[in-house]
């Protein structure tokens, strides 16, 4: 399914598509991440196979995808990083059959030789999916909380998700890790959406 594919490199801190000589737009944006890592662009053939991952349980392309993840993360984060996947509610969990995000971040963290931990703890809500951009952006902060036990404080931290698109989502799960006292966080995804083209 991924026949064709390359990976592609995005900007260093919000993981958009860069335009060669031109500024990305981010410039003027302060994230509570220190590095966006990606696979490429939120288009087919990735965007199929993350689909199909997500809502018809496909674990052995959502393994294949957070192997290609693992083997980006290996060399730009620091030894001592720990692998913690963006949580999903329990209601969507049990529906879909699957926690993709957390496949992929188990995947990610052998291919990486790096541990995963599930730290974090996610409310009951509206998938982001459902959401236009600007409903995206109203995520509740005290959306997240830490797990109990969650041993995170003093550690560098690589946030796991599928897509990244307003960001929102990383944010208050960074947020969440920073105030629980970690070193650093850094974010990597599967595929980050296009940059809609400015007018």
């Amino acid at each position: 399914m991924l026949a064709g594919f390359e990976q592609t490199d995005g900007c260093y801190w919000c993981g958009k598509e860069v335009v060669t000589y031109e500024k990305c737009a981010c410039n003027e944006r302060h994230a509570p991440w220190s590095r966006v890592i990606r696979l490429g662009n939120y288009e087919p053939p990735l965007s199929e196979c993350i689909l199909s991952g997500k809502y018809a349980a496909w674990d052995v392309g959502l393994e294949y995808l957070g192997a290609m993840l693992g083997h980006q993360i290996r060399g730009c984060v620091p030894p001592n990083s720990i692998l913690v996947p963006v949580p999903m509610p329990l209601s969507r969990r049990f529906f879909r059959g699957i926690n993709h995000t957390k496949e992929l971040a188990l995947h990610a963290s052998r291919a990486a030789r790096m541990p995963m931990r599930c730290s974090l703890w996610r409310r009951e809500g509206a998938p982001q999916a459902s959401k236009t951009a600007s409903a995206r952006l109203k995520m509740k902060h005290n959306s997240m909380l830490m797990r109990p036990l969650a041993r995170v404080r003093g550690k560098n931290i690589v946030l796991i998700d599928d897509v990244l698109t307003t960001g929102k989502t990383i944010e208050i799960a960074s947020n969440t890790l920073r105030r629980a006292g970690v070193v650093s966080v850094r974010v990597a995804v599967v595929a980050v959406t296009k940059m809609p083209k400015k007018r």
